[in-house]
């Protein structure tokens, strides 16, 4: 806001270095994700033709899919999300998750909210002993839809 009280024409466009992930139901130790992915949602559209007009085509918009979710992080010893994925295997736990993008001072900036969260893929490193690279493990979750806070 400026100080007329209007919206900023111009607000300041936020870095992705800094953002939380939280899963309620899993207790996570703080900062451990390095990158997410697959943000993202698209609307399917049904092709109609009119029958007797071939000028063209009603395209019509239907349902949107949302893509699933991807945290990375390094291998540490915490075992939570693995644990998660293992337990989804014989039932899924669904679970909230939401992810926050933060400003310098820690603030929130944005926030992405996902319903019904389970993870579908666990997946790890490459074993390279004359490599240095940075062990990491992925986990991907499917979800019931997204909402922007």
């Amino acid at each position: 806001m400026t100080a007329t009280g209007q919206a900023d024409p111009n607000p300041p466009i936020q870095q992705a270095r800094s953002f939380s992930v939280s899963i309620p139901s899993l207790t996570l130790e703080v900062g451990l994700f390095t990158q997410v992915t697959g943000l993202s949602a698209q609307v399917d559209v049904m092709e109609y033709p009119e029958g007797g007009n071939n000028t063209f085509v009603h395209r019509l918009p239907t349902r949107i899919k949302q893509g699933n979710i991807t945290l990375k992080r390094g291998v540490t010893s915490e075992k939570a999300l693995l644990q998660w994925f293992q337990t989804s295997v014989v039932k899924a736990q669904p679970s909230d998750l939401s992810i926050q993008v933060l400003d310098e001072s820690g603030q929130t900036v944005q926030t992405w909210s996902f319903p019904n969260a389970y993870p579908v893929k666990w997946t790890g490193s490459d074993l390279n002993a004359g490599g240095n690279e940075f062990m990491t493990q992925s986990l991907e979750i499917a979800h019931s839809g997204m909402k922007v806070m």
